[in-house]
C-alpha cells in the first residue's frame, strides 16, 4: 500500500507540473544546436552513401593468404578498380568496386568475369 500512495501522488505531480507548460513554448535555435544538426546530417549523409554501393565479390575463405594473394592479382590486372578485403566472421570476402547503380557492377562484372569467372555482385548491408 505505501508503495501504492508513492507512485500515485508521483503520478499527480508529475501531471500537475505537465498542467503547467506555458501555452507560448518557443525552440530557441542557437549556434550549439545548428552545429550538432549540422553534425547529425553529415552522419546521416556519409552512412547513406555507404550503404548503396555494390561491389564485385571474388573471394570468400578462412584463408588470408589466398585473399591477400587474389586482392594483389586483381590489382595487377585492373588497376582503376578499388580493391578490399573484408572480415565477415568467419572468413575473409575480396570485393571489388564501389559501384552506386546495380548497372554500373553489371558492366564490370562482365570485364571481371573474363578472369574471375566466380565473380559476382553483393550489395552489403553495413
Amino acid at each position: 500500500m505505501k508503495y501504492f500512495l508513492v507512485v500515485f501522488f508521483s503520478v499527480v505531480i508529475g501531471f500537475t507540473a505537465l498542467a503547467q507548460v506555458q501555452k507560448d513554448n518557443r525552440f530557441v535555435v542557437t549556434e550549439s544546436v545548428n552545429s550538432l544538426l549540422q553534425k547529425r546530417y553529415d552522419c546521416l549523409q556519409l552512412h547513406k552513401t555507404t550503404q548503396k554501393y555494390y561491389h564485385v565479390q571474388l573471394y570468400n575463405g578462412r584463408q588470408i593468404g589466398n585473399a591477400r594473394s587474389i586482392k594483389n592479382d586483381f590489382s595487377a590486372s585492373f588497376p582503376e578498380i578499388s580493391v578490399s578485403i573484408e572480415w565477415e566472421s568467419p572468413e575473409y570476402k575480396v570485393w571489388v568496386g564501389d559501384f552506386e547503380t546495380k548497372l554500373a557492377a553489371d558492366q564490370a562484372l562482365l570485364r571481371i568475369k573474363q578472369s574471375y569467372p566466380n565473380a559476382f555482385i553483393v550489395n552489403p548491408k553495413k
